[in-house]
């Protein structure tokens, strides 16, 4: 193989690996999908145990409500 027709092959294998690496993540843009990760996370927990509390405040209201009825009852 002659000079060129290396620079040649050099080329056509730069530029298919340049193709086909594209559309991989960069470390960094990674640190970012996890960062975005975890804030969401937090704001899902933050909302799950606002709806559990507020249904376990619920659920003892009607404990309650049931205790005076038996007691009503007896």
């Amino acid at each position: 193989m002659d000079e060129g027709v290396l620079n040649d092959l050099k080329q056509f294998i730069a530029a298919t690996v340049s193709q086909a690496t594209a559309g991989l993540a960069t470390n960094d843009s990674l640190q970012r999908l996890g960062q975005d990760l975890s804030t969401k996370i937090d704001d899902l927990e933050l909302k799950v145990d606002t709806i559990s509390d507020a249904l376990n405040d619920h659920l003892d209201d009607h404990e309650i409500r049931l205790a005076k009825l038996e007691q009503q009852t007896a």
